[in-house]
């Protein structure tokens, strides 16, 4: 722990007693340990108390864990958010990380080591201030909420975005709504071509990856550009969303949403511009990227994917 005076504080919430006081023995040495057994004692809690990180259980009665997280996203910010599940609930992952901007999904029954670890990562996480488009007025911010660091944010005119879509009407769609808020767009065939774009301009702030085809070679590539550019925001588009790959794309690649085509374009909006504004705030902090770790993938990045990797970013400039 990087403060020394004093114990980052954790919050457990499940709605079985059993398991929140198993994770409170877990982690009462070394953090300081608060507990709640449904979603609305865990927002009294936050309400007066300020939380470090925040694990909850998924499969809650009266408000699931991604419900929560939602809450605590808009109302304590500055809270890593950590979610336990022993299903996947497809809709539930995946509001988690369009609603709820999960940090880590974790499956149970969970393994000590593992979860140890992933809190203690989320607890260093938790000093990095984060970024708001505005500075919200005194009656606007809940009592706990952490400090802001206030970010002008930037019209999306005049930003780069790179896209790797092969459904021509979901192509169509993207050019529109880039010409009409003229972004400047990099088209790309394959991973290889994304890769080497993504790498060579850093003007490109966001890169939109289509999941279809060889969706494990596209996780990779996500996982291998977040650790060469970690201020590069990526969305992940998909015919048809699953739960497992929910999962990788935030444990692995930290995608900041992850859409079905084709897409609402009202929406779509709204999401490049806030992808715009964490990307300058990544850009302008490094120390942010933190918020935002990747873990290694468990299954190997092919060898021909990660040499070709390696000799781009090798590559003198």
């Amino acid at each position: 722990m990087t403060n020394l005076n004093r114990k980052y504080r954790v919050l457990f919430v499940d709605d079985e007693p059993r398991v929140t006081s198993s994770l409170k023995a877990i982690f009462r040495h070394e953090y300081d340990v608060l507990i709640a057994n449904s979603g609305a004692e865990a927002l009294t809690v936050l309400s007066t108390e300020k939380i470090d990180v925040l694990v909850s259980d998924q499969r809650m009665p009266h408000m699931l864990g991604n419900e929560l997280l939602k809450q605590v996203s808009k109302l304590y910010p500055q809270t890593m958010r950590i979610l336990l599940t022993g299903f996947m609930d497809k809709k539930a992952i995946v509001d988690s990380i369009n609603q709820g901007e999960v940090y880590r999904f974790i499956n149970k029954p969970w393994r000590n080591d593992e979860i140890r670890e992933v809190v203690a990562e989320a607890a260093l996480a938790s000093e990095i201030p984060i970024v708001t488009a505005s500075r919200p007025s005194s009656s606007d911010s809940p009592q706990g909420a952490a400090s802001e660091v206030v970010s002008e944010a930037k019209p999306i005119a005049s930003q780069a975005l790179l896209m790797m879509e092969q459904q021509q009407d979901v192509r169509h769609q993207i050019r529109k709504f880039c010409i009409d808020q003229e972004i400047m767009i990099y088209y790309t065939q394959n991973i290889q071509q994304a890769v080497a774009a993504a790498t060579s301009r850093e003007r490109i702030g966001v890169a939109i990856i289509e999941l279809s085809g060889n969706s494990k070679n596209a996780l990779h590539t996500i996982n291998l550009l977040k650790r060469a550019r970690p201020e590069l925001i990526t969305i992940a588009l998909t015919n048809e969303f699953d739960a497992h790959t929910a999962v990788d794309l935030i444990n692995q690649g930290q995608v900041f949403r992850y859409l079905a085509k084709p897409l609402d374009i009202d929406g779509f909006q709204s999401t490049i511009e806030n992808a715009f504004v964490r990307h300058h705030l990544l850009k302008n902090n490094k120390q942010a990227s933190t918020r935002f770790k990747v873990e290694t993938p468990r299954e190997k990045i092919s060898a021909s994917l990660q040499t070709f990797f390696n000799k781009l970013i090798s590559a003198p400039s």
